[in-house]
């Protein structure tokens, strides 16, 4: 039977929500689950004789999205940002492009329109907060990995706001057309900029006032007011109100207060998030579902694999370590609340194929399943990813992370603001190149078609090539100069040039600087060939761009090998003092260990250390204490180099390299397992 009224059809919802959330949570599955389980049963393509009307559901589940956003919003400080910035922010930034890419290819192969396959892309591209936090819950991760992850997401949660944004304009405006898409952009930064301004000015200040109220009941309705006053003007302006709403949780979270808000109006957004998901559910016909499901597969694919890949890379190249961002992509291989928010907007402007939806409730029952079945076996899997790279890789990844905690660890604050300085100018350069670029590639038929009116069709090609060149190549040489002088500058800050005497410390310049580089290609190319790709039509950026990465990659990996050799030669002469019991710490050869290690110490392996039968990998030396373990004498091998998987034995004699702090905290680590400094 249908429902009669909005409150029959609302206790109808939450009553079946209820036993489906239970149900799933019971199985230790994302309640999202139970709720889209939920919409099936009261949906109209199930013969089961319990129907809700869907209208209706779909009114109160807007209630729902602005709710979500809001308190995406509310844990969103602009402090919390610029803290993951240098850890996660390129990671994210370069994450989200590739899978828009990813997304917008497919789409292409599948025939879809720019459009739709523009909304593809971007349903898929974030990741879910959601279930992440869900799953996390369940399973023991380490802190770093926890962090990391975690950091992602808020970039993640502001990039989505973007691709919120954008994809309305772009529905609104009936596609990619070059005026309609700066007309877009040019007002969508306009609204931002007002609201963030003025919002600062006047919204943190009426939140601390209410607050001194001490009640909580006046403090929630001030913010849902406040929530859902921004979410009427971003609707009123052309925006979706998840826009808005997220606009206010930030601006709520600017005042301080934004956990006790959160906490206060937690009960009335859970209840409405379930009927936004029991809506998604709603329209799912699952003999559609069957017959897309091949789509599904594919799209379920990029998810998984694309995460994997491009988290992986990215976070191994940003310095966090191969084990901690082999953890964090397979952890990220989701969709969640906002590619059914995107799909949302895409569907109500009639411009994405009827058949996305089921194709997104598919990827995400698959990929909500998938993520805690592999992050409770993410170790085992990073275990056998490891196995198969080569030694060299493993060392210099390991390096290169405790060469990246020495620089955070040492930096001083005005080597702090050089960086932040160069890193804003390559942002600045790098936005201003793709914007350029996307102008002249939207515009290319009309500069043609005026250039061949004044010039002739002769002369016209060549005097369009040289004009874009003239802007073009400026702008690059500028990008390219800046980011040589922020790889000058970490090595300087790294290894002095009055320490650089060995051809082991040219080594590690030479190493840190092609990592700098390879990053800010990364950084800079993936989001302009994310962009340029539905302007364009044809994927004439990514080839380039993957030409460039893997001239990088091979250069890199020479020097790998040399970096390698000479760890060994450093290694071969450290056992030989390791192996004379005798021999005192200070007669260690100083070059034993790789420059950028300050101190080198030895640790031997008792049969009372706490370390005994735990890989350092387990311990996480280098990431609670920033010392490194560069060598392992054990009595009936020569020396080992450490992967992180060789479990420690009594009698393994540790050569520990790093700071005086980091190298006396990781002694007592192995020993008592005491980490403190």
């Amino acid at each position: 039977m249908h429902g009669a009224s909005f409150v029959v059809d609302l206790g109808l919802v939450l009553a079946v929500a209820a036993v489906t959330s239970v149900v799933t949570r019971w199985l230790k599955q994302p309640t999202i689950l139970g709720y889209l389980f939920a919409g099936l049963i009261v949906g109209p393509y199930i013969p089961i004789p319990v129907f809700a009307d869907h209208e209706r559901v779909e009114s109160l589940a807007e209630l729902g999205v602005v709710l979500v956003m809001f308190a995406v919003g509310l844990e969103f400080r602009i402090a919390k940002l610029l803290r993951v910035l240098p850890t996660s922010g390129v990671t994210g930034v370069v994450q989200v492009g590739f899978l828009v890419w990813c997304g917008f290819s497919f789409g292409q192969l599948l025939g879809w329109t720019v459009v739709a396959s523009v909304f593809l892309g971007a349903s898929i591209a974030i990741s879910s907060t959601m279930v992440v936090s869900k799953v996390y819950g369940q399973v023991t991760i380490a802190a770093p990995i926890r962090d990391h992850v975690f950091g992602v997401l808020v970039v993640q949660d502001v990039l989505a706001i973007v691709l919120i944004a954008v994809t309305t304009g772009v529905a609104a405006g009936g596609g990619l057309a070059p005026k309609e898409l700066v007309f877009t952009l040019a007002r969508l930064g306009g609204l931002l900029a007002v609201l963030l301004v003025g919002g600062l000015l006047v919204i943190p200040p009426i939140v601390r006032r209410v607050v001194q109220f001490e009640s909580k009941e006046i403090l929630g309705v001030v913010a849902l007011g406040l929530c859902f006053a921004l979410a009427i003007v971003a609707e009123k302006s052309g925006y979706s109100v998840a826009l808005g709403a997220f606009i206010a949780g930030i601006l709520v979270a600017e005042s301080g207060h934004g956990d006790r808000v959160e906490h206060v109006i937690e009960p009335v957004r859970d209840v409405f998030a379930a009927l936004f998901f029991v809506s998604i559910g709603m329209t799912v016909d699952p003999f559609e579902a069957a017959h897309h499901f091949g789509t599904s597969l594919g799209v379920f694919a990029i998810v998984i694999i694309g995460q994997l890949l491009i988290v992986t890379f990215v976070s191994v190249a940003s310095g966090n370590g191969l084990r901690r961002s082999l953890v964090a992509g397979l952890s990220l291989g989701q969709i969640g609340e906002f590619a059914f928010i995107i799909a949302g907007v895409g569907k109500a402007a009639d411009v994405v194929p009827a058949s996305l939806h089921s194709v997104l409730v598919t990827v995400a029952v698959m990929t909500a399943f998938t993520t805690p079945l592999i992050v409770g076996r993410a170790e085992r899997i990073a275990d056998r990813i490891e196995a198969l790279l080569p030694q060299h890789v493993h060392v210099v990844i390991e390096l290169w992370e405790a060469w990246r905690l020495r620089l955070d660890r040492q930096r001083t604050i005005a080597g702090r603001r050089f960086v932040v300085r160069t890193l804003r100018a390559i942002v600045l350069d790098g936005v201003a190149l793709i914007v350029f670029l996307t102008v002249v590639a939207a515009w290319r038929p009309a500069l043609k078609s005026w250039a061949t009116s004044v010039f002739g069709p002769e002369r016209a090609p060549w005097l369009v090539a040289v004009s874009v060149a003239a802007i073009a190549i400026p702008l690059l040489v500028a990008l390219v100069q800046t980011s040589i002088r922020l790889s000058r500058h970490l090595a300087t800050e790294l290894l002095p040039p009055n320490e650089r005497t060995s051809e082991a410390a040219r080594l590690v310049v030479r190493t840190l600087r092609i990592f700098v580089h390879l990053l800010v290609v990364v950084a800079v190319g993936v989001p302009a060939v994310a962009v340029l790709r539905p302007v364009l039509g044809v994927p004439v950026g990514a080839p380039i761009l993957a030409m460039t990465v893997l001239l990088f990659v091979g250069y890199l990996w020479r020097t790998t090998s040399a970096v390698e050799i000479e760890l060994r030669s450093g290694t071969e002469r450290l056992a030989a003092a390791l192996a004379d019991q005798t021999v005192s710490t200070s007669a260690i050869p100083e070059d034993a260990a790789m420059p950028g290690l300050d101190r080198m110490t030895r640790v031997v392996i008792t049969s009372e250390s706490v370390a005994v039968g735990k890989t350092l990998a387990e311990l996480d030396v280098r990431r609670r204490t920033g010392a490194t373990v560069v060598s392992i004498h054990r009595i009936d091998q020569d020396r080992v180099l450490p992967t992180g998987r060789e479990a420690l034995q009594a009698g393994d004699v540790l050569a520990i390299a790093g700071d005086a702090d980091g190298v006396e905290t990781a002694t007592r680590l192995l020993t008592t397992g005491d980490d403190h400094a």
